[in-house]
């Protein structure tokens, strides 16, 4: 039976990590902390029989002793949901985390496979769609409009050159905005808080590149087990946009809210402007 490490406690994680049993893997998932929406989501894995470990990935020696331990055939990095906060926390859970999973995977052995989920905003804008760039995060064509991206993108050279110095059999994917249960990122809350505290319908113009949980599920697991894919990146995302009033709309249906639908600018709730790839 393969074993397979998930890095980080969390929306894609958990589903990740169910999805892995389910395919007849043994799976470890790390956490930092257990709390909030975090307890739900660590008790379903719990009874999934998915095997819990504290570590900090942030420190290397705990993610050497842990990787060491485990001997998994594939690390999967989802660690990096910080859209804001200080230079140094983004660098953090953006760089040190994966660079420290590259190097100990390194050190313990070359044949683990590391996958590592960034966000399709690592590049920086290139254009009015996204597109890849000529040379894989190279800052001659790749110009970051925030701290957020700039980290992003520098987390993907340090496992690039990881590979190219030191061995590393790894993936970088890059999906749009992805949606599906368990779910609690701030974009999705805001957007619940509006339906279903004050009875508000928010509709949004524009649209945005997403894509299903489930479908990304199943393609980190054809990359993770691929022979043929490695030391590369790639985007995943639906080949269809969905508009952000769509998304209130649908919540109010689900919850039962019939309330007042508004025009509302989607700054105004604290949508990242990057998944934003068409507006009306």
């Amino acid at each position: 039976m393969d074993k397979a490490l998930v890095i980080g406690l969390g929306f894609i994680s958990t589903n990740l990590a169910k999805y892995l049993v389910d395919r007849g893997f043994e799976v470890y998932i790390t956490y930092r902390s257990v709390h909030g929406s975090k307890a739900l989501m660590m008790k379903d894995l719990l009874e999934c029989n998915v095997k819990p470990r504290r570590l900090e990935p942030s420190n290397y020696d705990e993610v050497q002793k842990a990787i060491n331990e485990v001997r998994p055939s594939y690390v999967f990095n989802t660690v990096g949901g910080l859209l804001s906060g200080s230079w140094r926390d983004l660098w953090d859970a953006h760089v040190e985390v994966p660079r420290n999973l590259a190097r100990a995977i390194i050190s313990i052995d070359k044949s683990i496979k590391f996958i590592h989920i960034s966000a399709s905003a690592a590049s920086g804008k290139l254009g009015s769609f996204i597109s890849e760039e000529p040379r894989h995060c190279d800052y001659a064509y790749v110009k970051p409009k925030s701290d957020y991206e700039r980290s992003k993108c520098d987390g993907e050279r340090a496992i690039r050159e990881l590979g190219a110095e030191g061995g590393l059999n790894y993936v970088i994917v890059r999906p749009t905005l992805v949606y599906g249960y368990y779910n609690d990122h701030n974009e999705f809350l805001s957007l619940y808080r509006f339906v279903k505290r004050g009875g508000l319908i928010p509709y949004i113009r524009g649209a945005v590149s997403a894509i299903y949980v489930g479908y990304l599920m199943r393609a980190l697991e054809r990359l993770a087990i691929s022979n043929e894919v490695r030391n590369t990146f790639l985007y995943i995302a639906e080949c269809q946009l969905y508009g952000l009033g769509n998304i209130a709309e649908l919540m109010a249906e689900y919850i039962g809210v019939n309330g007042i639908r508004i025009p509302v600018h989607r700054g105004g709730l604290s949508v990242p402007s990057y998944l934003a790839v068409v507006t009306t």
